[in-house]
């Protein structure tokens, strides 16, 4: 068996929004790694492999959310897998931003 027939098998057995967000977070995280303006290819792709990671641990929640406001199905994990692969490490820093204290400050 060849790493592609895993590969399609393990899409094959995924929740159809699962598979949605690996393939449309994969999309986002391409269309990120070629508009940067990095000029390092190796840091174009660190940054699309965070994209994508991104995607398909954030766009389940954005997903989610979408799908309830608007009964979109399996539309809204697309667009959030998208979002989220393109903006995800936007989307990652403005969390930490809202949901942890800035450095150097405790808590207390």
């Amino acid at each position: 068996m060849t790493i592609l027939d895993e590969i399609s098998r393990l899409l094959g057995a995924a929740p159809e929004h699962v598979s949605a967000l690996i393939v449309s977070g994969a999309g986002g995280a391409l269309v990120r790694a070629l508009s940067l303006p990095e000029e390092s290819w190796g840091r174009r792709a660190l940054h699309g492999v965070i994209g994508a990671l991104s995607a398909i641990f954030l766009g389940g929640v954005v997903g989610h959310l979408i799908d309830s406001l608007t009964g979109a199905g399996i539309s809204a994990y697309l667009a959030a897998g998208f979002l989220m692969g393109e903006g995800g490490i936007a989307a990652v820093h403005a969390l930490r931003r809202r949901l942890l204290p800035p450095e150097g400050k405790d808590n207390g």
